[in-house]
């Protein structure tokens, strides 16, 4: 089975990586503007896709290697369009990124069907993503109608939680040996 993190502990790992340094970044109130974000969620979701594809390509006995490349894919396509509208009004650079959020939420519970069908634990793993991801989407949502201070204190607080939850993740799929 090869899911776009399943026998690939490393991509949850970059991703609670990122989001715990996006977290403190967020709660420290480091970056004063909409287009420091936008940079920084290029970068996630560019890293992501060239991640995603490559393992694509690397891997050719993977069962699910179409389904990796389509995901890479889909995320280079919001990373360039993200890339491309850096200098948009605020709420249209959320906008786009609630959509990547949300779209990355369903192809995790994709993901958990998947490997709840094969009665595997794991897809708990992605359950719990998915809902973090839901709950980081749900804190973007408010913040495109409240942008404060503390909106996005609260947004760094669920991102930290997000990360450390990926790195555990990341951690628990790395105990897996790989049948030969």
């Amino acid at each position: 089975m090869e899911l776009k993190s399943y026998d690939k502990p490393w991509l949850p790992a970059f991703k609670g990586a990122f989001m715990i340094l996006f977290g403190i970044i967020a709660m420290l109130r480091i970056f004063g503007t909409i287009k420091a974000l936008a940079v920084l969620f290029v970068v996630l979701i560019g890293m992501i896709s060239f991640l995603l594809i490559s393992t694509g390509i690397l891997f050719k006995k993977s069962r699910f290697r179409g389904w990796t490349i389509l995901m890479g894919v889909i995320n280079l396509i919001f990373c360039i369009y993200l890339g491309l509208h850096i200098d948009s009004p605020r709420n249209y650079i959320l906008g786009i990124i609630l959509i990547w959020v949300l779209t990355y939420a369903i192809t995790e519970i994709i993901e958990a069907g998947i490997l709840f069908s094969q009665k595997n634990g794991f897809g708990a793993l992605f359950l719990l993503n998915a809902f973090l991801t839901l709950l980081f989407g749900y804190f973007l949502y408010v913040l495109l109608g409240n942008f404060t201070a503390q909106g996005i204190f609260y947004i760094g607080t669920i991102a930290v939680v997000f990360g450390i939850a990926n790195e555990l993740s990341a951690f628990l799929l790395s105990l897996i040996k790989p049948k030969d």
